[in-house]
């Protein structure tokens, strides 16, 4: 069966306005008292002072070494105030018994907290802590701290645009040079393990690029060590130059009507795809579309994602983007206004 043509300026776009209500003033005649009631509930309003600090900065940790550092909850309001508990917001976080009594105005008291980074090097920890107040008045304390790297990744990030941009290995080196073991990477064979077991401070695995794109082009790789800090390492692959999201129908659901909104996403598609010549197209040149919601990528070098821009304002097709891209920010035409939202991604 042949699809016929579909007008992209079918596609409808939404626009929610934030509406206000306004709310009576109550006002009062100059001279005149007000009643003690009034009073009495502006001062029962008036928010306690502050009584510790916002951020409590823990500086550097080492992998798997619990750090310990003063908290102190000073009272500076005009009354005396009780301290029921202080805790932190999961098991990594424990604090020193607390001092009993109330705290003067003025008065302070300090305890100790110890938080433990875990196994996993190269992190930034955030952390809850929470002071409760006699009365139940509660203050939130974030804890912050940085875990030291203990392995480097070279290059950070694998730029696989092509087999030759990808041709490339990729070097992992302890930072005190302890020696330690590359066991597994996925997807499988994507990058080459060390033919020999032996540790080692310095490992050069080799990108297959053909694996890579046989696997799926995965966005990571995850390889595998026994290094304390890094028994996951996580490496990032850059597949092309932008990414270009656009927000297309969605066709969601079952129904009747489920068809005809999956024959306006192919005809989409084709006008789109019509944009880059296929003897030009570059190997990082590809469309990936979730159907469901609608979110459709577009994936190429700066001159194929422009074409399809240009593609979009010639067709009618309307395209607002977000994002920065040739050092501004763009608001399409083309797609005729009518493609939901797209957002330009410098990737």
């Amino acid at each position: 069966m042949i699809l016929a043509p579909v007008s992209l300026t079918a596609i409808v776009s939404t626009v929610v306005l934030a509406s206000s209500v306004l709310s009576p003033v109550p006002f009062q005649l100059a001279g005149a008292s007000r009643p003690a009631s009034a009073q009495a509930t502006d001062t029962a309003a008036s928010p306690a002072p502050r009584c510790t600090t916002e951020v409590l900065e823990l500086g550097e940790l080492s992998v798997a070494q619990p750090k310990t550092v003063p908290f102190t909850v000073r009272n500076t309001g005009a009354d005396p105030v009780t301290v029921e508990s202080i805790r932190g917001g999961c098991g990594c976080t424990t604090v020193s018994a607390l001092p009993t009594g109330t705290i003067a105005p003025g008065g302070s008291i300090t305890v100790d907290v110890t938080v433990d980074p875990g196994k996993q090097g190269g992190v930034e920890l955030v952390k809850p802590l929470y002071v409760t107040f006699a009365g139940g008045r509660v203050e939130s304390v974030e804890i912050k701290g940085r875990v030291r790297a203990v392995a480097t990744l070279t290059p950070s990030t694998i730029e696989a645009f092509d087999a030759v941009t990808a041709s490339q290995r990729l070097v992992i080196e302890s930072v005190q040079g302890q020696t330690f073991r590359v066991s597994s990477a996925a997807p499988a064979g994507v990058i080459a393990l060390p033919q020999s077991p032996s540790p080692s401070a310095r490992f050069e695995l080799p990108f297959n690029f053909e694996a890579w794109v046989k696997a799926g082009r995965p966005a990571t790789l995850v390889v595998t060590t026994d290094l304390l800090g890094a028994s996951e390492i996580v490496v990032p692959i850059r597949s092309a130059e932008v990414v270009v999201m656009f927000r297309i129908p969605a066709a969601a659901g079952n129904d009747a009507s489920r068809g005809a909104l999956e024959a306006t996403q192919a005809s989409i598609l084709r006008q789109l795809d019509a944009a880059i010549a296929g003897e030009g197209r570059s190997s990082q040149f590809r469309m990936k579309l979730h159907r469901e919601t609608g979110m459709l990528f577009v994936h190429g070098t700066v001159a194929e994602v422009d074409a399809v821009r240009e593609a979009e304002r010639e067709g009618g097709v309307g395209a607002i983007e977000f994002g920065l891209h040739g050092g501004g920010r763009g608001t399409g035409g083309g797609l005729g206004d009518k493609i939901l939202r797209g957002f330009f991604l410098q990737s």
